[in-house]
């Protein structure tokens, strides 16, 4: 089946350039979901669209400007220049990064219907679940989970997820997201077809992993269903985008437990002061109670040492002792 076409007019050839060199790095041309044609002057557009259907059109905030109302497309986009768009207009702010402007046209595109649903690509038993959990505080689980999704993603396509009640992405990474996990969920209720391409929308990359910036509140998280997050987790793995996906789990989510049973790792950070060493025996003993002995089977517990220095930042995490810990249970447990 033919893509449709998303036409860039753009008189500044360089930036049509970037949007195709950042598909064709990312891996994303076979998977995105229009076929991209390029124009640099008003005459070749006008030949173009005389023969051709466009569906969707990105201009130029000048050329949309000099030819106002004669552009022809189901659903024109402009590129802002001056910090907002024309009235009336969906618009695009055009000096942020390639992949940024990417993300937006999915989700407008979604957003209005103008994509198809989305075929179901994932192959049964292709995509694993790794999570991480441990019901001791403050033990690095996050900077640890980072740290593997990070590595995992040298080599693998890597989503990773965090379910914490304050998660401090924002601040550690600088960015204020405009989306986020509760919004994910939000758009699972649709039920229109369209999730893998708002799932696509709403991720963000950090030295080549995949992630959804975690849910700002708290209450967000405790509202979800167990049953809403197993359907979640079986929709991105219909997708087909991933092979890893990585939880960063925690005691707040319902379905805690069955969520784990679905891993095929877990990884579970223990230490070894009193309290800590409690906290494990009890959740080990709740988990035998309850009859989840296959989530322990299935759990590797890691003692970490005391690191002499951590990387500041979340974009540091691939370098230094830790990261060397965790591509050695790479080696050992994913085979690279």
């Amino acid at each position: 089946m033919r893509k449709k076409i998303l036409a860039i007019c753009d008189e500044e050839q360089d930036y049509a350039s970037h949007f195709l060199d950042y598909l064709s790095r990312s891996g994303g041309g076979d998977s995105f979901p229009f076929e991209i044609r390029v124009f640099t002057e008003r005459e070749s557009w006008e030949q173009f669209v005389q023969r051709n259907s466009v569906p969707v059109l990105i201009v130029s905030q000048p050329l949309y400007e000099q030819y106002a109302g004669e552009w022809q497309a189901d659903q024109l986009i402009v590129l802002a220049e001056g910090g907002e768009g024309p009235p009336g207009e969906l618009w695009i702010d055009k000096y942020q990064s390639v992949e940024a402007v990417v993300r937006k046209v999915l989700e407008l595109t979604a957003r209005t219907g103008i994509l198809p649903p989305a075929s179901r690509l994932g192959e049964q038993g292709r995509m694993k679940l790794i999570g991480v959990y441990s019901p001791v505080g403050r033990c690095l689980q996050t900077t640890f989970s980072f740290t593997l999704g990070q590595l995992l993603a040298r080599k693998h396509k890597v989503l990773y997820l965090n379910f914490e009640c304050f998660s401090g992405f924002g601040k550690m990474l600088r960015q204020e997201f405009q989306a986020d996990l509760s919004d994910l969920i939000y758009f699972l209720h649709n039920r229109d077809g369209r999730f893998p391409y708002r799932l696509e929308g709403m991720t963000q990359k950090l030295n080549g992993l995949d992630y959804i910036p975690p849910a700002f509140s708290c209450l967000d998280l405790q509202r979800v269903e167990k049953e809403e997050w197993l359907e979640l987790l079986e929709e991105v793995s219909q997708s087909g985008l991933y092979e890893y996906v990585i939880l960063d789990l925690s005691e707040v989510i319902n379905g805690l437990f069955d969520i784990l049973k679905l891993c095929f790792r877990v990884y579970t950070i223990v230490r070894d002061d009193g309290f800590a060493a409690a906290k494990q025996e009890q959740y080990e003993a709740l988990l035998a109670c309850l009859n989840h002995e296959d989530i322990l089977e299935n759990t590797r517990k890691c003692r970490l040492p005391l690191f002499r220095q951590l990387p500041q930042g979340l974009e540091g995490l691939t370098r230094g002792e830790l990261a060397e810990l965790v591509q050695k249970l790479i080696d050992e447990d994913m085979k690279g």
